[in-house]
């Protein structure tokens, strides 16, 4: 993927990106291909081969970009606590819940497991935690699975809980069932 500063190619990066978005509303991600994409975003396939490698290049910095917001939103994640992290999850994903159905229909949920397991270890409270643990690893596949099993969850019963409940729910959760026992 692109790394560099032109802002031609940045902002053709972001046609790209926007581009499969909005295909993803329309079709599944199988049948959509690169002409497709550079079709939507109006560039040629050369300018979209300086940037990324593939579509699933794409989806990484959709994700890489989701993610830096999320944590933006959270203060970097400076001395936040399990209920505050679990009510910022909830109230992020559900102002992107259109992207987290188009995921879920398509079965890249995997990829919300990915950029928790990058961005969880960041947290003031997981980095405490990880410290007096000969295996912090496990701890953090462990969150990561179970935040995203549980907003999947939330979107399969169409939010039959509100924000509030579901993050007070999924923290009484995670104390009970880690935290504690940590």
């Amino acid at each position: 993927m692109y790394q560099g500063n032109n802002p031609s190619a940045m902002k053709s990066r972001e046609w790209i990106r926007e581009a499969l978005i909005r295909l993803l509303a329309d079709r599944p991600y199988a049948k959509i291909t690169i002409k497709d994409i550079c079709g939507e975003a109006d560039l040629s396939r050369q300018t979209f081969y300086q940037i990324y490698e593939s579509k699933d290049e794409i989806m990484a910095y959709h994700f890489e970009c989701l993610f830096l917001t999320f944590r933006e939103e959270c203060a970097d994640f400076k001395g936040i606590s399990i209920g505050e992290i679990t009510a910022q999850f909830f109230a992020f994903f559900y102002e992107e819940k259109s992207f987290i159905k188009i995921l879920i229909e398509n079965n890249f949920t995997f990829y919300l497991v990915n950029m928790f397991e990058q961005y969880l270890p960041r947290i003031d409270l997981f980095q405490e935690r990880n410290e007096k643990e000969a295996y912090p690893d496990y701890t953090i596949a462990f969150f990561s699975g179970a935040l995203t099993q549980i907003l999947i969850h939330w979107f399969d019963k169409d939010f039959n809980l509100t924000i509030d409940e579901i993050a007070k729910r999924t923290e009484g959760i995670i104390r009970a069932r880690v935290i504690g026992k940590m």
